[in-house]
């Protein structure tokens, strides 16, 4: 009985033993697998041409009239266009294909084509069909010029298979790409200069499709002491920061100073050589009379010149005036702003008198009598007589 328990016991346990656990899945192996990874590196040259214009911005109309000797600050504004031209289009960059799965495959050559038709030569370094070992890579390179620049889709694709004598499996990778910035620059930048004047300020700007726009002002000093015709010829050049290409652009401003006769004379001449002295006689005074009213004044053109005006509008512009009817009558030539404040003047002596001129034209008055004053001191007009 004993030797019977002991064999049961045996085969019981051996049973148990054999038995699979129900918690384990067997393993399945992996096979082969191909993948693709793609880069797309787009370049290109952006080349600008520069073109220049001049223009006068003040005086607006270009032309000046100035006396002998006057001085005016001409100013002027200097405007470049930059227009880019895109050339030499092109693309490079990798096609990488892995063996990702167990055991080697066997590739054939690999194609690699744009969305707008060309086709890309890779550059793989080996014969194909290859074969590429379990967990090894093949770097292809390209580089292809293009016609233009429009965005495209760089697809590449490898059939592959395991026998070597046929390709049923097929891997891709696609990447897009566009043209935006450009890679290299030429001529992008310009110095401009203007020897002849001096720089006030500029500004720039840029649009999207990168034509520059650049304005840069000037301005200078005019002035001639003689009379006749002038003009003033201003230069600006500029150039190209890349090859050194130049340009210039020139604004001419036409300046007319009058070739005036005679000499102006102070109020203060005409006060003292009148027949009562006591300077010596300027026989200038006969042509008006010295003892002739002034208007409806109710005294004497001599009387008016020795009033103190104390601030009266009408004293202050009779005193110009008279000066200035003398140095006209002299052979002193005027200019249309004398010409203006004499006309004023009179018409404002004819509707007034020294007691009754309306205190809303005391400022006017004022004006033209400055006006008349700078003539007399020969600042504007013919100039100032050697006494």
């Amino acid at each position: 009985m004993r030797h019977w328990y002991g064999v049961l016991l045996t085969v019981g346990l051996l049973g148990a033993c054999s038995q699979t656990p129900q918690a384990l899945k067997p393993q399945v192996a992996v096979g082969p697998a191909v993948t693709v990874e793609k880069t797309a590196n787009p370049s290109f040259q952006r080349t600008y041409t520069w073109t220049m214009e001049k223009r006068v911005t003040d005086p607006e109309t270009g032309h000046l009239t100035l006396m002998p000797g006057q001085s005016y600050l001409v100013k002027y504004a200097v405007h470049l266009v930059g227009t880019p031209k895109d050339t030499d289009f092109k693309v490079d960059g990798t096609v990488t294909i892995k063996n990702t799965g167990v055991g080697a495959v066997v590739l054939q050559a690999p194609t690699d084509t744009l969305s707008t038709g060309e086709s890309v030569s890779l550059d793989c370094g080996v014969s194909f069909p290859y074969t590429l070992a379990e967990g090894a890579n093949l770097v292809c390179t390209y580089s292809q010029a293009l016609p233009d620049g429009k965005a495209r889709t760089n697809r590449a694709s490898v059939p592959w298979g395991t026998d070597g004598t046929t390709f049923p499996n097929t891997a891709t990778a696609e990447q897009a790409f566009s043209f935006s910035n450009p890679t290299q620059v030429v001529d992008g930048s310009v110095t401009v200069d203007d020897p002849s004047a001096t720089p006030t300020g500029a500004i720039s700007a840029i649009n999207p499709e990168g034509l520059i726009s650049q304005t840069y002002f000037f301005e200078r000093w005019v002035r001639f002491e003689s009379c006749g015709e002038h003009e003033v010829k201003n230069t600006a050049t500029f150039t190209t920061s890349t090859t050194g290409t130049t340009g210039s652009a020139s604004a001419t401003v036409r300046v007319s100073v009058p070739c005036q006769e005679g000499c102006t004379l102070t109020q203060g001449y005409w006060k003292t050589h009148s027949k009562y002295g006591p300077a010596p006689y300027d026989d200038t005074w006969a042509m008006i009379g010295e003892d002739t009213f002034f208007y409806g004044s109710g005294q004497s053109h001599y009387q008016v010149l020795w009033t103190s005006p104390k601030g009266n509008a009408y004293y202050i512009l009779a005193h110009q005036y008279i000066a200035a009817k003398l140095n006209t009558l002299n052979g002193a030539a005027t200019t249309p702003e004398v010409d203006a404040a004499m006309a004023w003047a009179e018409g404002f002596f004819n509707a007034y008198t020294p007691s009754n001129a309306p205190k809303d034209q005391a400022s006017l008055a004022k004006a033209y009598a400055a006006t008349l004053d700078q003539y007399n001191n020969g600042l504007t007009g013919p100039g100032h007589c050697s006494e």
